[in-house]
């Protein structure tokens, strides 16, 4: 049974950092699950890889989906299986990183619409990397206010100029439809941010309680990176003695 090691958690608690320092260390390629960094031109507001990054650790899955398609679970199985099967013919260890667990789920137990999970289908281990709340928080708040500052309004301009929708899947991602509204004049710009802050803070708690809620997983507190990296540089060596 193929291996494979997933970090987790919800969004900004710097699932990609760690991912990025653990790269430095193993043999590893990126396959990310979020459902948003699929899309073409819908940038400033998914927190996509930089060139650089993806220079230092190739990612899959990422910037592939025209904005005007939809992407679900069962196109994200089909794309992930391609990419794990590329990246250990290329001898590398597959690192699954996002915070969207239905398609993490989706991927390692297959689809049951009874709503009760099967048998794995890959040896995985699971990092639920977590921080307090109040950190998270903080970190959303400073993150929103980023991607105002990095031009998210003129993004989301440009997006509508080429025929992009409110309809279209990716304007229902966080910080899309805010400021599609704000654009509309259906809301202020200050309403925008704010609902922006709120949305973010309420998706990052379903994303933890979805997370808790995983029974195979191990979790790690951002505070203990260092000793983190080190047990996944250990997880590595082990799986290179079996790959």
């Amino acid at each position: 049974m193929q291996k494979l090691l997933i970090i987790c958690g919800c969004t900004a608690v710097g699932k990609s950092d760690l991912a990025l320092k653990l790269s430095q260390k193993i043999n590893m390629e990126i396959i990310s699950a979020d459902s948003v960094q699929v899309y073409k031109g819908i940038e400033i507001a998914t927190s996509k890889p930089s060139r650089q990054e993806i220079k230092q650790c190739k990612h899959y899955l990422v910037d592939f989906v025209n904005p005007f398609e939809t992407f679900n679970a069962y196109n994200f199985v089909t794309e992930a299986k391609k990419a794990l099967d590329e990246i250990v013919k290329n001898g590398k260890l597959p690192v699954i990183v996002g915070g969207t667990g239905l398609y993490i789920d989706s991927l390692l137990y297959g689809f049951d619409f009874e709503g009760t999970k099967k048998a794995p289908i890959y040896d995985f281990k699971m990092i639920f990397y977590n921080d307090n709340r109040e950190v998270i928080y903080s970190k959303i708040n400073k993150r929103v206010d980023k991607m105002l500052e990095n031009g998210l309004i003129d993004e989301v301009k440009a997006l509508r100029k080429i025929g992009v929708t409110k309809d279209c899947q990716c304007m229902q991602a966080i910080g899309y439809k805010e400021i599609w509204d704000y654009l509309d004049g259906e809301i202020t710009l200050d309403n925008a941010i704010d609902l922006m802050k709120k949305n973010t803070r309420n998706y990052a708690k379903r994303q933890l309680t979805w997370f808790r809620n995983e029974q195979n997983k191990e979790e790690w507190q951002v505070k203990d990176t260092d000793k983190l990296i080190d047990y996944l540089t250990q997880y590595y060596k082990e799986y290179k003695k079996t790959a």
